[in-house]
């Protein structure tokens, strides 16, 4: 009898301890599968707030597939820490082609000095546009909208599209803003189309910082106080784009990109001249292209004068162009031009009579290139050394611009 009572003392203690170990084994599971449950949702988060970063960076730099991103801006006209005001290519797709006519009214002003649209066509049955050949009529000093002028006949019915640099001074409906809205945690984007929520997402993600720094073409960082000077614009040529964002989960994420502006003037060369500019250009012995191109709104007499300024204060060249409309045609004519080197001392002139739209090579000016912008080592040939300044001191024609490189 206490032989049979020990052996069940002994199974009810060896089924406590067995009890005991279990408990401790299934709370050890459940601790880890919590721990794991916990981390896992930690990463999810994590990966949620990754993705929506990187989509919103994403349609901020590159945009969507039917809307540009800040790398395709053409010129800035505002900016300050949180905001950022630019104009984008804009396309006039409101035509057909009608047989015959090879001339269609545009529905924005072209900015002067930025040359003829991109014209492209849809044909009948055809799966993509194609680039087609086409110039603008230049009517002079007109306020009315400008003429695109094709260059080939195509079928009737073919659909045409015209991409061009708007003037915002205009059309002011063509500008882009870029902000930051703190009371609502995002950033907008406010177009022709109206204002959108771009960090907007399914998530909870909400924008909690974001800043904008501005550089030129050498990093120099530019609107330090957090606006820009007018003078400051034309020479960015890249962007630092920062924010922060924070998810539902309390997890933060800071992201940070730099965008190359690829039609800044100082990255693209092509500068757009208007009275009273003023660019920084490579002197006489670095300039490897430059030349006066997209010339428009041309009057009979009208002057352009340009004038290029060492910093060391050295003898500066001067540029003095006439232009007229020639009398059959109509047509936009560079009747002559003039060196002067220094200002007010005059050492060639020539008259040329060309068409505008040719342009005028400025490292091709006179007999053997002398009194030309370059410096080809002639003997009493003018040379710019140093940093040197082109300043636009006269300008009666509506646009221009010069193409200059090193």
């Amino acid at each position: 009898m206490d032989n049979k009572i020990r052996k069940i003392g002994f199974t009810l203690i060896e089924l406590l301890i067995a009890v005991s170990i279990s408990t401790m084994i299934g709370g050890a599971l459940y601790l880890s599968l919590k721990s794991a449950l916990e981390s896992w949702q930690v990463s999810e988060d994590r990966l949620l707030l990754q993705h929506v970063t990187a989509r919103l960076m994403e349609e901020l730099t590159e945009g969507l597939p039917d809307t540009y991103g800040l790398r395709d801006a053409l010129e800035i006209t505002d900016g300050s820490a949180q905001m950022l005001t630019v104009v984008m290519p804009w396309t006039d797709s409101t035509h057909d082609f009608s047989s015959g006519i090879f001339n269609y009214t545009l529905n924005k002003h072209i900015k002067p000095g930025t040359g003829a649209p991109i014209a492209e066509a849809l044909l009948p049955n055809a799966a993509e546009y194609r680039v087609i050949p086409a110039g603008i009529i230049d009517k002079g000093k007109h306020e009315e909208y400008p003429e695109a002028r094709l260059s080939v006949n195509l079928a009737p019915g073919a659909r045409l599209r015209f991409t061009f640099h708007p003037d915002y001074k205009r059309d002011s409906d063509c500008l882009t803003t870029f902000r930051y809205d703190g009371a609502e945690k995002a950033i907008f984007i406010d177009d022709p189309d109206g204002s959108r929520n771009i960090s907007r997402n399914a998530f909870g993600v909400k924008i909690i910082d974001f800043l904008i720094r501005y550089f030129d073409n050498t990093n120099n960082e530019l609107g330090m106080n957090g606006s820009l000077s007018p003078a400051d614009i034309p020479k960015i040529s890249g962007l630092e784009l920062a924010f922060k964002a924070e998810s539902k989960g309390g997890n933060a994420r800071e992201t940070v990109t730099f965008v190359a502006l690829r039609n800044a003037p100082m990255r693209s060369g092509n500068l757009i001249l208007s009275q009273g500019s003023r660019f920084p250009i490579p002197n006489s012995n670095e300039v490897t292209a430059f030349s006066l191109t997209n010339m428009s709104g041309v009057n009979n007499e009208d002057e352009l004068v340009l004038d290029a300024r060492p910093s060391s204060g050295g003898r500066d060249w001067r540029l003095k162009v006439v232009f007229s409309r020639a009398p059959n045609s109509n047509t936009p004519l560079i009747e002559y031009f003039q060196i002067e080197s220094p200002a007010g001392s005059k050492i060639y002139s020539e008259r040329v009579r060309l068409p505008a739209s040719l342009g005028l090579n400025l490292l091709s000016l006179g007999p053997n290139g002398i009194y030309d912008y370059g410096n080809q080592g002639n003997p009493g040939e003018t040379a710019l050394t140093g940093k040197v300044e082109l300043e636009v001191e006269k300008m009666d024609i509506a646009g221009a611009s010069v193409f200059v490189r090193p």
